[in-house]
């Protein structure tokens, strides 16, 4: 711990508070928050800066008034220098404006110098510590997912697109014998354009802290979904709605619940073994809840595996065999509260059930 402070006497009775709090714990056979092995102090940011340019601490305990430098001013300075260590800031008596200021310019927590416990001043060095953790993993997670975004979206996209090219090029002048190996490849780079498509808005999601959500149209929604299935592929798909309105069903989602029925629709087509899949779009408004259920004939899906599909965590389980379209589509649903259930079709098939909050209707 680098403790800077220019009042010697405050500095002797923050190191007699660690002192004593330790040993007190120690005495009752407790655990400690943290354990401070090590204390540096020095009484200017000159020196402060000398001593970070030796060896780096765990955590800075900071004083904002200082003979070379007063107030944020302190905070910016040492955050700048050391952007990967904690900073605890010591406050005077009734400056809480000065601590919520201090934390919005670089430092983790804050203490009133006036309550000063070495109760207080373990746990509150101990959250700091694990907080400047937690955030050095997030940056570090986004700045991962940004490299992993530019791979798919551009890289990847761009080598699948010139496949796709060269294999239509290809379509015209090839040999008749190998006509079939052509399409193949076509529709093989196709999907895998698709499936960056869905692993680019996977990042999306995974990469924000919280998905934004908003009073969305259902119905306007679902449509929308539905002409997109009947115009790419051979189904033949209803959309019914059961409520006596004919306006606007409004639920909390996000604009990205579109993603949810595309990639449930596309699934029911997927795993059909009719060569003109059935598939029903179902929508009803309880009191409580809107619930979209979208049945198909295909071949059904086993007991064991609707369990895991189900199953909030199954996401993270590598023997679930989910793909990236229902990793989406439960991730998605998780961000807004939303509910999944599968179930079996009779007389064959499968039914999906979604279940969504009710939304305020957006202003006009």
């Amino acid at each position: 711990m680098l403790l800077v402070e220019d009042q010697h006497d405050q500095a002797r009775f923050v190191e007699r508070l660690l002192h004593e709090q330790q040993s007190a714990v120690d005495g009752q056979a407790a655990r400690s928050p943290i354990e401070v092995t090590k204390m540096d102090h020095v009484d200017s940011l000159g020196a402060a800066l000398e001593s970070l340019e030796e060896r780096t601490p765990d955590v800075i305990l900071l004083d904002l008034m200082l003979p070379d430098t007063r107030g944020i001013a302190t905070v910016e300075r040492v955050s700048k220098y050391a952007p990967d260590v904690p900073i605890v800031v010591l406050t005077g008596q009734d400056e809480t404006d000065v601590g919520v200021d201090a934390v919005q310019h670089g430092a983790q927590e804050y203490l009133s110098k006036g309550d000063l416990t070495g109760e207080t001043l373990l746990r509150t060095v101990r959250y700091a510590i694990e907080r400047s953790r937690y955030q050095r993993k997030l940056i570090d997670r986004n700045h991962r997912l940004a490299a992993l975004n530019q791979i798919v979206r551009q890289d990847i996209r761009n080598d699948l697109s010139m496949i796709i090219g060269l294999g239509d090029q290809l379509r015209h002048g090839v040999d008749p014998n190998n006509e079939d190996a052509v399409e193949m490849l076509l529709d093989a780079a196709q999907h895998a354009v698709d499936l960056t498509d869905t692993a680019a808005t996977v990042i999306d999601v995974i990469s924000a802290d919280d998905v934004e959500r908003e009073p969305c149209d259902l119905y306007v929604v679902l449509e929308t979904e539905v002409s997109r299935l009947r115009r790419e592929r051979d189904v033949d798909v209803t959309l019914e709605r059961r409520d006596t309105g004919d306006g606007p069903v409004i639920v909390s989602a996000s604009p990205m619940l579109g993603s949810v029925f595309k990639h449930l629709l596309a699934n029911a087509v997927d795993h059909s073994d009719r060569s003109t899949p059935a598939v029903t779009v179902i929508v009803e408004t309880t009191p409580e809840e809107v619930t979209v259920e979208i049945k198909d004939d295909g071949i059904g899906i086993p007991d064991a595996q609707k369990q895991v599909l189900t199953d909030p965590n199954a996401r993270f389980d590598d023997r679930s065999g989910m793909g990236v379209g229902l990793y989406l589509v439960t991730t998605l649903l998780e961000s807004f509260d939303g509910r999944l259930e599968i179930d079996d079709n009779h007389p064959r098939g499968a039914r999906v059930i979604v279940s969504l909050d009710h939304g305020a209707h957006p202003r006009d």
